[in-house]
């Protein structure tokens, strides 16, 4: 019969589980060996619940739908993020673009992009919460709970406002220039860059 080998450790607690099931089932009267207590371990083992591991991942699904509502996170990027430890759209907000740009999939730039959105996501909250208290306050007031085109594009360029001082139209050779924190200035082409530049010199 093969043998099994087993620590000192592991030999005292055969020893410990031996001795409660002796007293617990034998009485004074018998004896229960290290390798009865063994097989008494294997006998009573109970596989894992295959239910509580699915329960278990549920979790993991629901934050890859949080993080879906970033604008430009679709499931595969969320789940990305998610496994790097980035598990709720604060997390990503406040995370630096270099530690994004860690993440499996998500380039520099990208990282920027998704900082910058999921910013823009807990404005908007912000923003809502605030129009349910104001309009709690004033019921006379008629709210079709509708947005314009022009509340959403003050949404996307909230970033932008949050960072009016730092970023302006430029007569030069690019349409604007952004503040940099050595006090110089630089020409970029979009208001994209100019959220890339905001993110990771200003934040």
């Amino acid at each position: 019969m093969p043998e099994l080998s087993v620590s000192d450790a592991q030999l005292e607690r055969l020893d410990d589980i031996a001795a409660e099931l002796e007293a617990v089932y034998v009485g004074e009267y018998g004896t229960v060996r290290p390798a009865d207590a063994l097989e008494y371990l294997l006998d009573t083992y109970t596989p894992p619940d295959a239910d509580a591991a699915e329960g278990d991942a549920k979790p993991a699904d629901a934050t890859v739908e949080t993080l879906t509502g970033i604008d430009g996170v679709g499931e595969v990027t969320a789940t990305s993020l998610a496994a790097a430890g980035f598990r709720s759209i604060e997390a990503v907000r406040d995370a630096d673009p270099e530690a994004l740009a860690d993440v499996e999939g998500i380039g520099r730039e990208q990282a920027i992009d998704i900082a910058a959105a999921a910013a823009t996501v807990e404005d908007r909250a912000g923003k809502s919460a605030d129009g349910a208290d104001a309009g709690d306050g004033n019921a006379g007031e008629e709210r079709d709970g509708t947005e314009s085109p022009e509340d959403t594009l003050q949404q996307a360029m909230s970033l932008l406002d949050a960072h009016d001082d730092r970023w302006r139209e430029s007569g030069g050779e690019e349409p604007y220039e952004v503040d940099l924190p050595d006090g110089s200035t630089t020409g970029v082409r979009t208001k994209d860059d100019i959220k890339r530049l905001i993110f990771k010199h200003w934040r």
